[in-house]
Order: C-alpha cells, then structure tokens, then sequence
C-alpha cells in the first residue's frame, strides 16, 4: 500500500497548485509531496524482504524487487530536483513565472512513472510510458524558446515512434505465445508470464517481438539509430527537466526492458543477445565522437548519458554475471546524471553561458556547485570509489567470462577515448584560472542538499553496501539473465 502511496500523493497533490498564492508556497507544497513520496517508497524497501511479490489494484499492480527498487530510486531524485526548484525561486523571483503549470505537469509526470514501475502488465506499462511522454513534452518547452519547442517536438516525434515499434512487438510476442505448450490463451500479467515460463519457447514471432521491442525502448533510451533527439531535448530543456528525462524517465523505460527480458530471456535468441551489444558499441562510439567535439558542457554529458545506455546494453546482452553489474550500474547513473544536469543549470544561471570554454576555475567562483560538479564528473569518468565503477567493473568481468574478447577490446579503447574527452573538456572547467572574478552569491544550503544525498548513495553503492541492499540487487540481477 505504501508504493501505492508513492503516486496517489502526487495525484491527489496537484489540486493544492490551484488557487492564488506565492509562489514559494506552492513550492514548499511541491517539496513536501516529494519528500513523503520518498519516504513511503523508502518505507517499502525497507519493510518488505526481496523474494517477496504482491499484486494488488485487481492484479494489474506489483510490489517486487525491482518495483520496489525503481520506486524508490526515482522518488529519491524527485526530492532532489523539488529541491533545485525551490532553490531557484529564492535566488532569482524571474524563476516562479508559471511555476504553478509547470508543478502540475511534473507531479502528473511523476504519479505516471511510477504507476508505470508498478504495472503488473506489459500493455498498461507501455500505455503509462507513453503518458509520461505527453506528460512531460510540455515541460521541455516551458521557457517557450524556439528551440525549446523545436526540442519538444522532435523528442515527441522520435518517443511515439518508438513506443509505437515497442507495441508492434508486443503484438508479436502474443502471435507467439499461441505456440507454446502450455495450451493457455496469450496473456501480458507478469505472474502469468511466470507460470508458463518453462513452456515458452524460441519461436521466430517471438524473436522479431523482442527486436522490435529493444529497438522501440531503446529509443527513449537513447541508443542507436534512433538517438538524435536526445542531445537537443536534454540541452533545451530546463535543467530540472533534463534530470527528469535523464534520470527518471530512462529508468522507467529501463525497468521495462528487464521486465521483458525477465520473461522472454534474450539468452535464448542470438539475434537479440549479438543485436544488444552491437547496438551499445555503435551508441558508445557515436557518443565518444560527440564528445570529442563537444563545445557546450550540457550536450557533452547528454552524449554521456547515449555512452551509459550503451553500456548498459552490452551488460543486458552479455547476461549471467554481467547482469548485477547492469543493475548497480544503472541505479549509479541515474545518481550521477541527476547531480550533474541539476549543476549545470546552477553554472548556466551564474555564468550566463553553456560554452565550455566561458567557464573556468568553478572550485574558486562556485564553491559548492564546482566541488559537486568534480564529485559528479568523477562518477561519470568511472573512478573508484563509486558505484558506476564497480558496476563498470562487473559488466567487464561478465566480457571476460562469457569469452567475448573482441568486445571487450573494443569496450576498453571507447571507454578510454570517452575518458580523454570528457576529462580533457570538463577539468579546465573546474580548475582552471577564472576569467572573471565572481561573487559566490546564491550558493545556498538548498542547492547542496540534494547533491550531498545523491554522492553519499552513490558511495554507499561503492564503499559499503549492505547485505539486505546486496540481496535486492541479486534478486533483481536473476530475474534479467544473471546466474
């Protein structure tokens, strides 16, 4: 009942938006819904033991590891942005034009989300993650700038096509399964799928369904071919919504994907397994080039974030012991991007510029924001002690295990040429010699806070992490192909 929580509040939360009030009233209502959010969604991590399924809302709902997991994470990064924009409201009154609209739009966006998560039912989770799209393509253009809206058009555009692609394949996966031998009618409930998982075997429909569906989520995720949307629509967006997209809708797509990978196991089909890691090398190369000639420093970490999906995809090609490395990586990154795309709009308001070259000596001008920015970039790049390298670690480990050597190879020469560029473009921009001398106004307890709760996750998930945390990332890890 507490996850269920987690999306009534929201819900029952926007019509508290309406009315006439200040706005940091109805911003202090935005942080307050955010944060019971989270605390209900951590309550339900808490109290329930992994192995431990439950299916409510007439079946159609489930609380499991990987629901309760996923919940958790994206309330987590919620507070956090609620908090960013509470911090904006204080330091620049410009920021609180229509903010009641823009509450609105992101709490409908977040109640989705999670239904979305707790969808017990592959067709009902691709209508949710289909909402999310309408949802929050309102929000891309709520500076209302041309490219804004431009932004907002071709990430509408490239999001239906892919979901629609993602239907297609679920429409083949139900042709299939009338050739089971199990004799029951097709059925998308997850606990159904359970049920007859033994009778489910390779069947040409049902592989083409799982192409279609890999490349439709893939999609909203960022891979290849279809990515191009993605660095525009992050660098357009308000930073807030970027992190948002980055780091709340990827990983609903994300869990959708091992939803159907939990089920439909890509091990047995070759096509799939060799087209999941293709499809992640070609991604990391693409974003590796991009980087190199990147001049904006939000565009550099959206081409990042192309290079994290790729990862991410190889690990879910690979399987077996690459599969816990697939889930800490995930959970890492979802951290990261959400500490970086909320930083930048704190450099973007004090420098007035997106330049990479504008910017320099952030330790000494933005004390805070600069030290949080070099904690982010250093959990981009992969370094110890953070979960993204652990996770980077295992999925490597997994290349070595499994026997693909040439992939492996090829994984170690992009990640080193991602790492150049990356450190090549963004450590000027921390320690080098100001331009300008700036005062350290705005820099405020509001803006740290968050950022302070992400790294210490994202230690957590590097240094020590419990065993009950342990057993949920293992259990979730069986269910997508590891051992």
């Amino acid at each position: 009942m507490s996850l269920l929580l987690c999306a009534l509040i929201p819900i029952l939360g926007i019509p508290l938006t309406f009315g006439k009030r200040s706005a940091r009233s109805y911003v202090i209502t935005f942080v307050a819904i955010a944060v019971l959010s989270f605390v209900c969604a951590t309550i339900s991590l808490l109290k329930f033991p992994p192995e431990q399924v439950i299916q409510f809302a007439n079946d159609f709902l489930v609380s499991d590891a990987s629901s309760r997991l996923f919940v958790a994470l994206v309330t987590a990064v919620f507070t956090g942005v609620s908090l960013y924009i509470y911090n904006r409201i204080l330091i620049n009154p410009l920021a609180a034009r229509n903010i009641q609209g823009y509450i609105r739009s992101a709490l409908l966006f977040f109640a989705i989300s999670i239904l979305a998560i707790l969808s017990n039912h592959f067709i009902l989770m691709w209508l949710l993650a289909e909402a999310t799209t309408l949802a929050i393509t309102h929000l891309i253009y709520h500076q209302k700038g041309e490219s804004s809206v431009r932004a907002a058009w071709k990430y509408f555009l490239f999001s239906s096509v892919g979901l629609g692609m993602a239907f297609v394949g679920f429409i083949f996966l139900a042709i299939s399964m009338k050739y089971d031998q199990s004799g029951l009618e097709a059925s998308f409930y997850f606990h159904e799928l359970i049920q007859r998982q033994g009778s489910l075997g390779a069947h040409p429909w049902k592989e083409l369904g799982l192409v279609l569906i890999m490349f439709g989520f893939g999609t909203k995720l960022g891979l290849t071919p279809m990515n191009s949307w993605l660095p525009e629509t992050y660098d357009s967006a308000p930073p807030s919504v970027t992190a948002l997209l980055a780091a709340i809708q990827f990983n609903v797509v994300l869990l959708a994907l091992f939803r159907v990978f939990q089920y439909f196991q890509p091990l047995e089909f070759p096509l799939v397994r060799y087209q999941l890691m293709i499809v992640g090398l070609i991604s990391i190369l693409i974003s590796a080039f991009h980087i190199i000639v990147a001049k904006n420093y939000k565009q550099l970490i959206s081409y990042a974030s192309i290079n994290h999906a790729g990862v991410i995809a190889i690990g879910l090609g690979i399987g077996r012991n690459a599969a816990y490395g697939v889930v800490l990586y995930a959970i890492s990154n979802a951290l990261v991007k959400a500490i970086l795309f909320l930083t930048c709009g704190n450099i973007k308001a004090r420098y007035r510029t997106k330049t990479i070259v504008d910017v320099h000596g952030l330790i000494k001008t933005m004390p805070f924001s600069g030290g949080i920015f070099m904690v982010g970039i250093f959990a981009l790049l992969g370094f110890a002690p953070f979960g993204s390298f652990f996770g980077e670690l295992l999925i490597m480990r997994g290349m070595i295990d499994s026997e693909y050597f040439f992939i492996f190879i090829l994984f170690c020469l992009l990640g080193t040429l991602v790492f150049v560029a990356i450190a090549r473009s963004t450590f000027p921009m921390i320690w080098g010699a100001p331009k300008h001398e700036r005062s350290h106004h705005g820099e405020s307890i509001y803006n740290l806070l968050p950022n302070l709760f992400y790294i210490m996750l994202l230690l957590t998930l590097g240094v020590y992490l419990p065993m009950g945390a342990d057993t949920l990332l293992q259990t979730i890890a069986l269910g997508i192909g590891g051992p």
